[in-house]
């Protein structure tokens, strides 16, 4: 850690450990079961293309010679552009695989891409129109929380600072936020968790929801002390920690969140130290309806 509560974040991403099962869930991808986490949505941010703001996710792995189903929503005005394809491409343009056209779902469209070749410096290449705009997807990340993974930024820069974790557990209501600095590399014989990206413990995780305007959440520490995650974990180290709740002891009205059904489009935004962390919106729905 260097300057207090400040990270230099690094991206060592976890690489997948091989064919997994693949079943089918409420968010409308396939996923793998992977370390005990169910979900593998990895949400990577938001693209503006052909007048339109979309925001991007993924699911599962993306390799050579495996399909991957990206998903691609809009933000905001519905009747926007609707995307027409979508590709993984090198930075020189060279196209990994066949532009494929999309499973349409009302304002959510489904492309599941396969590429030929390796895939290490690519990115996610989506067309509206005759625009093209890419998106980093985050290469080998992956909840492990049984959330939605996404990623968060400073504001003004263009880096990534690290990742966030959202779950949902659409039978109450509750959600808990994990903050990650980095991803530990898998090798043959072990795979490490994300090194927690620590915060102070008075921090407050500030929600937003698009897709519900009059919607917002604060989420906070579980307590001062250990800040326990669900299975009695101690999140504390020192006076910082990664993990929030809510409603927790609040009392605040969850009911609006409440059910397996739930879908909607979120946003997070914290600060520290005088530095403003947000993440882009994306799509939220319970870990119930991620299996």
């Amino acid at each position: 850690m260097s300057g207090g509560f400040e990270h230099e974040a690094e991206h060592m991403l976890v690489e997948p450990e091989g064919e997994k099962k693949k079943d089918e869930h409420g968010h409308g991808h396939s996923h793998e079961h992977l370390d005990g986490a169910e979900s593998e949505i990895v949400a990577l941010g938001c693209l503006t293309v052909g007048g339109t703001t979309f925001t991007i996710d993924r699911e599962g792995q993306v390799e050579a010679g495996k399909d991957t189903t990206f998903g691609v929503e809009v933000v905001g005005t519905a009747g926007a552009a609707k995307p027409s394809a979508a590709w993984l491409a090198n930075p020189d343009g060279e196209k990994l695989c066949d532009p494929v056209s999309s499973e349409d779902h009302n304002q959510h469209w489904h492309f599941t891409v396969c590429p030929l070749m390796p895939v290490k410096k690519s990115k996610f290449i989506l067309k509206v129109g005759e625009e093209e705009g890419a998106i980093d997807f985050a290469r080998g990340a992956q909840p492990c929380n049984d959330g939605i993974l996404t990623v968060f930024k400073v504001a003004g820069a263009p880096e990534w600072a690290g990742f966030l974790e959202l779950k949902l557990h659409g039978d109450a209501g509750d959600l808990e936020l994990f903050l990650y600095s980095n991803y530990s590399q898998q090798t043959e014989w072990t795979r490490k968790k994300p090194v927690p990206f620590d915060v102070p413990k008075e921090t407050v995780m500030r929600l937003a929801f698009p897709s519900h305007p009059d919607k917002t959440v604060e989420m906070r520490v579980r307590n001062m002390d250990q800040n326990e995650d669900e299975d009695g974990k101690p999140n504390m180290r020192g006076a910082g920690t990664n993990y929030f709740i809510f409603p927790g002891e609040t009392g605040a009205d969850a009911e609006w969140i409440t059910g397996e059904t739930f879908r909607g489009t979120a946003t997070v935004a914290f600060e520290v130290n005088g530095k403003s962390y947000a993440v882009d919106p994306f799509v939220l729905v319970p870990h119930e309806a991620l299996h």
